[in-house]
């Protein structure tokens, strides 16, 4: 029972899923598109906090995830919940598994981000926004970066209203931070705006 909430979420995305596809049967899969593409609002100290995290992280990729009220449009309140990068641990112990290493991949511990996803059901809070830098690299949504937003089904992200924000950190410095959202029209993470609260 202590998972329920994140079940039923889960469950829910799947039934969803379901839907979408049986309303693809009749044609009619556009109309089924639950999910539109949605901005990205968070607040100043929000952004501010993930930048500074990326820069001190800097040459590693950071990570993490931004919290708060479930209405898309109010930042009001959002929190920044860090996570550790386990990338080059595991790269360590498995090479082969793990190819890449922290200055190009990222890889959230565990522990923290079940931590997250319990206090987000506890509290009934929404995910908001999953972020992460791209160190000497452009503020982009890789292949990469979509086949692990859509770990569970390739064709379905795992979380459909979050924003996910890519920060680029060159030398060490801020560059640019770009939001992507699903589409749910063109089945696709999409660039979208990023609005500052």
């Amino acid at each position: 029972m202590k998972n329920f909430g994140r079940d039923a979420r889960w469950l829910t995305h799947k039934i969803i899923c379901a839907i979408r596809v049986i309303c693809g049967l009749f044609g009619k899969r556009a109309d089924c598109s639950f999910t539109t593409m949605k901005r990205a609002v968070i607040m100043r100290a929000s952004l501010e906090a993930i930048i500074a995290q990326a820069e001190r992280e800097y040459p590693h990729e950071c990570c993490g995830f931004i919290i708060g009220r479930a209405a898309p449009d109010q930042a009001a309140g959002d929190e920044v919940r860090p996570i550790t990068n386990i990338q080059n641990r595991m790269h360590a112990q498995d090479p082969a598994a793990f190819a890449r290493d922290a200055r190009t991949a990222f890889l959230m511990e565990p522990k923290e981000h079940l931590a997250v996803m319990n206090e987000i059901d506890r509290r009934k809070l929404a995910l908001r926004v999953v972020y992460h830098s791209h160190p000497d690299h452009d503020a982009y949504f890789s292949a990469t970066d979509r086949a692990q937003a859509c770990s569970f089904d390739p064709a379905e992200p795992d979380y459909p209203d979050t924003a996910y924000i890519v920060l680029s950190i060159r030398l060490g410095k801020f560059v640019r931070a770009a939001a992507f959202a699903w589409d749910g029209t063109n089945q696709e993470f999409a660039e979208t705006a990023l609005e500052i609260a």
